[in-house]
């Protein structure tokens, strides 16, 4: 098998694609073969060491927690899953082997199946966004038919999902974005967008409900100011302040996304079924990971980035 290797914390130039033994796999997980893995910015956190507190992998270190691919086999235990399945799935923050990759060991609790009408690239790109657009949107915020949602960074990787899912539960949906994204969004139902490159979204939004953050930072404490009393604010992007929201009167919390194999599944079927779309900014190669995080860096990705093994 091949991996793109990090051999420890740095610049994307230190990605290299490098050939490794197949890993071995237990009686309650199954071997994957990749065809497709997606990049999320948190990859090139990681990279960088940003949490390296939280990883006791060593190093060479293989990056990267969305995959879609196909069973080449499964243990003992496993049930859920045959060898032959169309799979896509998500792994937590410290695998012993990354998405980057030929081939990968996961648990079966971390996969779901991947429907015909579903390409891999998609599939790939779908898990961490839509788990996380998912969680902050339910599991945080509550939404519900009828309120006001504010996307800070609309068009990402995160955010063109949580606009859409936002639709589906009912509200009604802000967005923010440059202005060549604009058109995009509004085809994925956003009722308002707004050119934060021109305009200071506080001075035209108020009482919201909820606001979904991906950028965090000053836009995150701003965002703040714009909630209804009791509101709350989900951020991906920061360690967020809660004196100052506690001081406004309204919420904020830090998301963590976790794998879930129901949740995954409803999201991957509403993509079958057309009423979620994955927006795909670019695909690369396995062995141009390097130019993956670099495209992934700049910050102004619409939808998502996916490598093809």
């Amino acid at each position: 098998m091949y991996a793109v290797e990090l051999p420890n914390w740095g610049d994307a130039d230190l990605l290299e694609l490098k050939e490794r033994e197949l890993p071995s796999f237990g009686p309650r997980e199954v071997l994957v073969k990749i065809e497709a893995a997606g990049v999320n910015p948190v990859d090139y956190k990681v990279r960088g060491g940003n949490y390296s507190a939280a990883f006791n992998e060593g190093f060479p270190m293989v990056l990267g927690r969305d995959f879609s691919g196909q069973v080449l086999a499964v243990g003992a235990d496993v049930t859920a899953f045959k060898v032959g399945d169309a799979v896509l799935g998500t792994l937590r923050m410290a695998p012993r082997l990354g998405c980057y990759a030929t081939h990968i060991v996961v648990s079966d609790s971390a996969m779901a199946l991947r429907p015909v009408s579903v390409d891999a690239v998609r599939a790939a790109a779908l898990p961490v966004a839509g788990l996380t657009a998912w969680q902050a949107l339910v599991e945080m915020a509550g939404v519900s038919a009828g309120q006001k949602v504010l996307v800070q960074a609309a068009a990402g990787g995160v955010g063109h999902l949580v606009v859409q899912l936002a639709k589906f539960l009912g509200a009604h949906v802000i967005a923010t974005a440059s202005p060549r994204n604009h058109d995009f969004l509004r085809e994925l139902g956003a009722d308002e967008v707004i050119d934060y490159t021109s305009v200071a979204f506080e001075d035209v939004v108020s009482d919201v409900d909820a606001v979904i953050d991906c950028v965090g930072g000053d836009v995150l404490d701003r965002s703040l100011h714009v909630l209804k009393a009791g509101g709350i604010a989900v951020t991906m992007a920061a360690r967020p302040d809660p004196e100052l929201a506690e001081k406004l009167g309204v919420r904020v919390v830090l998301i963590f996304v976790r794998p879930d194999a129901m949740q995954l599944q409803g999201l991957v079927d509403l993509v079958a079924d057309g009423r979620l779309r994955v927006d795909i900014e670019k695909t690369f190669p396995l062995a141009q990971a390097t130019q993956a995080h670099l495209l992934q860096e700049t910050g102004h990705v619409r939808g998502k980035i996916v490598l093809i093994t």
